[in-house]
């Protein structure tokens, strides 16, 4: 990293809640809350015009500006920390990595949606992560979280059938069943990897009717969770990252789901 400028100017600017400018944090009332904090930490950097070595407000000035938890923001600042836009300093505090105009997206710093290959690379990668986390919560996870993503999905089921029209959320049960594992390496590139799922497939979710097939998976995939089936849950989520399937969706015309 190159050396530090100086902070001066943008540490009195940032150093208490009162003194943090206006335009610079919003707070964040609904959507996914973890990134939609990147997204305003990212603003804000850019806003304030700080560059590589500038200070960041402390985590506090943060939750209260944005009214988020602490677990959403520091979600959030894993994000920024893996894909090189923020340093954390442990016992010093957080400083901008990157300058903003050499700012990608997080999926695209890791793929390239126009590669050769790219479906094939994105699903492999899927599997090797998605198979270890679901071992790993397996043997972790207590029942109780377990019978809280079982409700979640009850509810998924329950708003598809008054809702024909609903979308599903690309890998939001994957990212919580990863979430589950505690092992947040996991969990940060599974968010990498939804990202790039989204950049490849574009419009798939509105033009391609699996709703009820996928879910029906994922209950599968949970009952054996929840069962502490290891040797199970992985052969259905072998089954359900079938690479010939994703290549035929993403060829797919757009058509309604009967």
């Amino acid at each position: 990293m190159t050396s530090r400028p100086s902070t001066e100017p943008h540490a009195a600017a940032v150093a208490a809640p009162s003194a943090a400018p206006d335009t610079g944090l919003r707070s964040i009332t609904q959507g996914r809350v973890a990134e939609r904090v990147v997204a305003e930490i990212r603003s804000y950097i850019t806003t304030n015009q700080l560059l590589p070595g500038h200070r960041l407000p402390p985590e506090r000035v943060f939750i209260e500006r944005l009214g988020v938890g602490r677990s959403s923001l520091r979600e959030a600042l894993r994000v920024l920390t893996t894909i090189g836009l923020i340093e954390v300093r442990h016992g010093d505090g957080m400083y901008v990595a990157a300058p903003p105009e050499t700012w990608t997206s997080s999926a695209a710093a890791i793929f390239d949606a126009t590669e050769e290959h790219a479906l094939r690379n994105l699903v492999e990668t899927r599997l090797g992560v998605e198979l270890s986390a679901t071992i790993a919560a397996t043997m972790r996870a207590s029942d109780e979280d377990l019978e809280q993503l079982h409700q979640v999905l009850e509810a998924e089921g329950a708003r598809r059938e008054d809702r024909p029209d609903y979308e599903w959320e690309p890998l939001a049960f994957e990212l919580a069943l990863v979430e589950l594992s505690g092992n947040t390496w996991l969990y940060d590139i599974e968010v990498m990897l939804r990202d790039a799922w989204l950049q490849l497939s574009g419009g798939l979710r509105s033009s391609v009717g699996r709703h009820r097939e996928w879910l029906s998976e994922h209950r599968a995939i949970l009952a054996s969770v929840r069962s502490r089936n290891i040797a199970q849950a992985q052969r259905l989520i072998t089954a359900h990252l079938n690479l010939e399937r994703f290549e035929h969706d993403l060829q797919a015309r757009p058509r309604n789901e009967p």
